[in-house]
């Protein structure tokens, strides 16, 4: 039964827009509501286009860029707190959080994407 767990988590790593398909398809029959579902899909599927991106640069460049992804989010978190702070003078924390996890996934979607034809294109070139 473990085993099973472990080869669909690593699956939906391998493969994450799957998950994001299977999850908003489920969330839809759940919620009946489309944007809630797509809230859904990107909240649980993060974390794997970010697993995967990881990965795909590691086995494409040859380079860990963890440290800079982490580097990335603290960053792209403080300008957004910094901009709440100007903008309405009280923080929200989780709705900054919100707004990082949901930039995360469109730029490791895209990432994700780019990534998978680089790797392709080297795969048929060397």
């Amino acid at each position: 039964m473990l085993d099973y767990f472990i080869y669909s988590i690593a699956f939906f790593i391998t493969i994450p827009l799957v998950a994001t398909i299977l999850i908003y398809i489920i969330s839809i029959k759940k919620h009946g509501n489309k944007l809630r579902a797509l809230h859904q899909a990107v909240n649980w599927t993060t974390c794997f286009y970010i697993i995967a991106v990881s990965i795909m640069l590691k086995l494409i460049v040859g380079s860990s860029f963890a440290g800079w992804m982490v580097v990335l989010f603290l960053i792209a978190l403080g300008s957004v707190i910094i901009f709440q702070w100007k903008s309405q003078t009280e923080i929200v924390f989780r709705k900054a959080i919100k707004i990082i996890w949901r930039l995360a996934f469109l730029l490791y979607f895209t990432m994700y994407i780019l990534l998978t034809f680089i790797g392709v294109i080297q795969r048929l070139i060397g």
